[in-house]
């Protein structure tokens, strides 16, 4: 029972992973093609700060994102491995544990630096309107 609800937690995850993934990759692309534009626009130091620093989060984010997927596969790997072992004496799960902490750590920063981006955004947004 308690099997079907970790998967379903799982896939929740990754569906939030996927969704962070795919904004970060979206407004990234999205900063390139207006800051890229006419090239007559003028921004005050504020703005600029605001947009590097943005910018520079949603890459960030990416990145994180990127790297707890390949934590998630080599966590993944090592866990088929260990059931592999027909003793369950030898099964180590030390290793495990470490790529879920590791994980935890790249889960939670693209949480942040995700809706960090956002408000800086936002934030920039409101300056160009004012």
């Amino acid at each position: 029972m308690s099997d079907n609800f970790h998967r379903l937690a799982k896939e929740a995850e990754s569906k939030i992973k996927d969704f962070i993934l795919n904004y970060a990759s979206g407004a990234t692309g999205i900063f390139f093609f207006a800051l890229t534009g006419k090239g007559d626009e003028v921004f005050n130091s504020l703005q600029k700060i605001l947009v590097t620093s943005a910018l520079c989060l949603f890459v960030l984010t990416i990145i994180f994102c990127l790297i707890d997927l390949h934590i998630d596969t080599k966590r993944f790997y090592y866990v088929a491995k260990q059931h592999e072992i027909s003793d369950e004496k030898k099964r180590k799960w030390g290793k495990n544990d470490w790529y879920k902490k590791l994980r935890l750590w790249f889960l939670y920063g693209s949480y942040f630096t995700c809706t960090l981006a956002t408000i800086i955004t936002v934030y920039f947004l409101i300056t160009k309107i004012i």
